[in-house]
């Protein structure tokens, strides 16, 4: 099966299928993606593509670069919802064809590292999950995979001035993709070069005045977005964008808090499944810290790993930049596996596992109607399982010829288990993350010139995008301003959240659908007044 295509039209297909079920079986998820499409939207509105907007506010949490894609998509496109969520696969399409070149670049010698390198990105977990979600970080890894080629470039062609242009452009695009953070994926392996490299008669003197000048130049491309921005934003704008991020993130970060190891917990979660496989750790023990490519990789990674473990702020989704380099270790441990025997049924483990997995999710609903676990557990279609567990029984019973065949075999079980647990997942979990309907219905009282109130909390933008608003909506944080507010905005609606549904029956909301694990209604302010009880059941 796989000699009948090339490596990169296999990888274009699993891409490809990966992102079709993607956009077909999800919809954009609060808060974070109906944030990011909020903002393009605002700036959409307003022609303004200098200060991105949330809610009628400035928004200084995140560079301006996706959102410009956003709208370059609706340009050509049209405004729509799949377009914008084209943009991060697109970029995890580009990142994957990239590793190989850096692969190749690494080991010019071992020449199947190329095609592993792709193969094994794509079929890791969490790679592929951040490869369908409209986030920043994609864009982030592919300017830091960018930005890692050129060095390796720069190095072959002794220090040519393209690759130093390159390089640049990779930090000038990292820092408009989500700011400085580039300069922490970069600057440790280039500035440790001389213990990867390990070249006596190398011309350091212009490695490092060169590795200033691409800081500059990356720093001029993006200063010529900021000062701008910062003059049409104004002073608060500008102090955010400028320092508010980066301090604030770097000395003790204001949200996402948690203890230096927790990195280190969900470390293997980066390879799953491949940390299943036999020949990873067959080949691991044959490694040499001896090869510059191995060493190259880890000052790659290391301080950045540990860069963000003492940094407060922690998401998982902080780390897809290193998974390249990891990857990399991976397909080099692989390549020191070279017995054909040895990959004839290597990955039936794999294989055998997604299958149990496979027919769990096909037996769900019968075991749930026998154990009565979760209600709608029995809505599950045994198409999804099926799937899974006739891509594990193929693939299991071919025997692989080579490293190749191998890992192809399970980067393609690992997409189809990713398409059909998601497709599971969202065939009954679907209505509780979508937010189109509710945003449809705000949007039409709003075309009334009814005023609309989010009460509780921050409000995220999630109805801005999917209801195509035009206005803003109050943001009120206590129940006494909710009443005042009420009080001055009779016509009005508030969004309110709450978890029984009791006691706000369908006479009391004009519009309520589930969310997630509670309910969001529509309250008009009327009802709100002539029910002021109604504070020891809204949520705030």
């Amino acid at each position: 099966m796989y000699q009948l295509l090339s490596v990169r039209l296999w990888i274009f297909l699993l891409w490809a299928a990966l992102t079709t079920v993607s956009l077909c079986v999800r919809p954009l998820f609060p808060i974070d993606e109906t944030r990011y499409a909020a903002v393009a939207w605002e700036m959409w509105l307003r022609n303004d593509f200098l200060v991105p907007y949330l809610n009628g506010e400035t928004y200084s949490h995140k560079p301006p670069l996706l959102f410009w894609l956003m709208q370059l998509s609706w340009w050509l496109f049209g405004v729509n919802d799949w377009s914008l969520r084209l943009i991060s696969p697109l970029f995890s399409l580009a990142a994957l064809f990239l590793s190989g070149a850096v692969a190749a670049a690494l080991w010019p010698e071992r020449k199947r590292l190329e095609a592993l390198t792709p193969l094994l990105l794509l079929g890791s977990f969490f790679w592929m999950i951040y490869s369908t979600l409209t986030m920043f970080d994609m864009m982030l890894a592919f300017f830091a995979l960018l930005g890692i080629y050129s060095l390796l470039k720069l190095v072959a062609s002794g220090l040519s001035l393209k690759y130093w242009l390159l390089l640049g452009i990779a930090i000038g695009g990292g820092v408009l993709s989500k700011g400085p953070v580039i300069l922490l994926h970069v600057l440790p392996v280039a500035l440790s070069a001389p213990w990867w490299l390990k070249t006596a008669d190398f011309r350091w003197k212009h490695w490092y005045f060169g590795l200033v000048g691409a800081i500059l130049l990356g720093a001029v491309i993006a200063l010529c977005w900021a000062i701008p921005a910062g003059i049409a934003g104004g002073d608060s704008y500008r102090k955010a964008i400028f320092l508010g991020q980066t301090s604030g993130r770097l000395v003790k970060s204001f949200a996402h808090q948690l203890p230096w190891w927790w990195y280190l917990e969900i470390l293997p979660l980066l390879l799953l499944p491949w940390l299943l496989w036999k020949p990873l750790w067959a080949g691991l023990r044959k490694l040499s810290y001896q090869d510059g490519g191995i060493r190259f990789c880890l000052a790659w990674a290391i301080p950045v790993f540990i860069a963000f473990s003492l940094v407060s702020g922690k998401r998982i989704h902080y780390l897809l930049p290193l998974v390249p380099a990891l990857v990399l270790i991976v397909a080099r441990a692989l390549d020191e596996i070279t017995e054909a025997k040895c990959w004839e049924r290597a990955h039936l483990v794999v294989m055998a596992v997604f299958g149990v997995l496979g027919a769990v999710l096909l037996l769900l609903p019968w075991l749930n109607d026998a154990y009565h676990w979760r209600a709608e557990l029995s809505l599950i279609s045994p198409l999804w399982g099926s799937l899974l567990v006739i891509g594990a029984v193929v693939f299991g019973a071919i025997r692989a010829k080579g490293a190749q065949e191998s890992v192809f075999y399970v980067c393609a079980i690992s997409v189809i288990a990713l398409i059909t647990m998601s497709g599971g997942f969202f065939e009954v979990k679907a209505e509780r993350y979508d937010t189109k309907a509710a945003a449809q219905t705000i949007g039409a009282l709003m075309d009334e010139n009814r005023d609309i109130a989010f009460f509780g909390g921050k409000y995220h933008g999630q109805y801005h995008f999917s209801g195509r608003l035009k206005q803003s909506i109050t943001v009120i944080p206590s129940f006494a301003d909710l009443s005042a507010w009420a009080e001055q905005h009779q016509t009005g609606y508030i969004i309110v959240t709450y978890q029984d549904a009791e006691p706000l029956s369908s006479s009391l909301v004009s519009y309520h659908y589930p969310f997630k694990g509670q309910n969001i209604g529509l309250l008009s302010c009327r009802i709100l007044l002539e029910n002021p009880g109604l504070s020891t059941v809204l949520k705030p």
